[in-house]
């Protein structure tokens, strides 16, 4: 089960799976000591594959419009997610992201509906923001305007 904000996601022989990726990269060159860098945690992704019969063709069309709702920025809105397997990797808020896809099943009167939701505002993004924020404020700003301050300095004394 999966629900999006309050609203259960249809079907039936749903499957969820998540997963994410520990960004690094290969530094040893041509040798073979092994250096890699550590580019952190990136966002998790849940890929859902749902089917729906084709006398709920209404809910599949709300799943439609779910996937194309958009905020009043003009974005992809934003959904709170609530699954086991959400729970389970810490995502909370999510959007849809890449192909929301269906395909009909003929024996069985439905679709299989695949779609992926791509976890946004995740922990490691929140330990970022405050990791920059805090940087920021321990930091002095640079003088850059330094010869138009003396120039008007030059001018207030009234020089000959």
């Amino acid at each position: 089960m999966i629900a999006l904000e309050s609203w259960q996601v249809p079907g039936y022989e749903t499957r969820i799976n998540c997963g994410f990726k520990l960004a690094g990269e290969d530094l040893s060159g041509a040798g073979s000591y092994l250096i890699n860098t550590d580019n952190g945690v990136k966002a998790a992704v849940l890929s859902v594959t749902t089917k729906i019969p084709m006398v709920e063709a209404s809910e599949l069309a709300t799943l439609v419009s779910k996937a194309k709702e958009l905020d009043e920025n003009g974005a992809r809105k934003i959904y709170t997610v609530t699954s086991d397997v959400a729970t389970a990797y810490k995502v909370r808020k999510v959007k849809f992201d890449g192909e929301v896809k269906s395909i009909e099943i003929e024996d069985a009167k439905g679709w299989v509906v695949s779609f992926k939701l791509l976890e946004v505002k995740s922990k490691s993004e929140r330990e970022q923001q405050q990791f920059d924020q805090k940087a920021a404020s321990n930091t002095t700003e640079q003088a850059t305007d330094g010869h138009n301050n003396v120039q008007k300095q030059f001018e207030n004394t009234g020089s000959p």
